[in-house]
């Protein structure tokens, strides 16, 4: 039995290094779907959880008049706090909303002297507005318009951070189906180029096929090497692309360290590849072994029939 099955894979790892070019060929091309795959499957999982963070974060800003009477600022604050969907209400002074100015910006001295310059503080005092579900904001607007609030409320922030997240939505969306049609097209294309390169391994082995119909071997026993060369395309292919996104991604952590601060997105996206290896390896195992064994199985039952 041990020996069948070392003869077996043995005859598989000859036919591949046998078909030389066409093996080198089908192999790139198993590469490059699992890269494609892999990649649009990380950038659509990173933009999700992206997604998520920023909804997590995003609130309402409120912000009010210089001339607002201060019992109608604290009747918004009171109404809100009373609403059962809202987390948090917290009210943002002028000073303080300087010195939160003055925090984010203090690496650009042009707008804080820009500020500073302007003699009077022209920041407006604000509400901050959480929500337990983010999609409950847009709920809140109504509040805002009511005749009794109107002279105290100068703007409302909402529709910029609404913006936002659609506008990443949308980006999201579109690298799906980037990501679904190359995928597919590289699929396609491994799935031809294999059958290929099987299809001509069984043509060179086909008078050892005849011999063994002839002398009544298992059709399984015939199929079986084919099969594993499908397999070591899948494997091979795997193993290629693992090492060509681990380059890749860690040269992107180093280009967003130097824009974006040591630790950052870079480190993030990187980490992400090391906390889902296992699953990631698994993935790109099934897909490439899928292809393989698909590609060899159609091969041989064509020729099979044929003979």
């Amino acid at each position: 039995m041990f020996t069948t099955f070392y003869r077996l894979i043995k005859t598989g790892f000859t036919n591949f290094l046998r078909n030389g070019w066409l093996s080198l060929a089908s192999t790139i091309i198993m590469t490059l779907t699992l890269i494609t795959i892999s990649i649009f499957l990380i950038l659509n999982i990173v933009l999700t959880q992206g997604i998520q963070t920023i909804q997590d974060k995003i609130d309402i800003s409120v912000y009010l008049n210089d001339n607002a009477k201060g019992q109608i600022v604290l009747d918004l604050q009171e109404e809100l706090s009373n609403n059962k969907d809202v987390k948090k209400v917290r009210y943002i002074s002028k000073d303080e909303a300087k010195q939160r100015y003055q925090e984010r910006f203090k690496n650009n001295p042009q707008l804080k002297e820009s500020l500073e310059g302007s003699g009077e503080n022209p920041l407006p005092a604000s509400l901050e507005v959480k929500t337990y579900d983010p999609e409950k904001l847009e709920s809140l607007l109504p509040v805002f318009e009511k005749e009794e609030y109107k002279s105290a409320v100068r703007k409302v922030s909402y529709k910029d951070n609404k913006e936002v997240i659609d506008r990443l939505f949308k980006a999201t969306e579109f690298i799906k189906k980037i990501g679904w049609g190359l995928g597919a097209a590289f699929i396609i294309t491994s799935l031809i180029i294999i059958f290929n390169t099987i299809r001509t391994a069984i043509y060179t082995h086909r008078d050892e096929i005849e011999i063994m119909k002839l002398v009544g071997a298992n059709p399984w026993f015939i199929r079986w090497p084919f099969l594993i060369e499908g397999i070591l395309y899948g494997v091979l292919g795997t193993l290629l692309a693992l090492i060509a996104i681990s380059i890749t991604l860690r040269l992107l952590a180093v280009s967003f360290n130097t824009y974006f601060g040591e630790g950052d997105t870079g480190d993030q996206v990187f980490g992400f590849l090391l906390k889902n290896l296992a699953t990631l390896i698994v993935l790109m195992l099934g897909v490439g072994i899928a292809i393989g064994v698909t590609s060899s199985s159609v091969a041989i039952r064509k020729y099979l029939k044929k003979s």
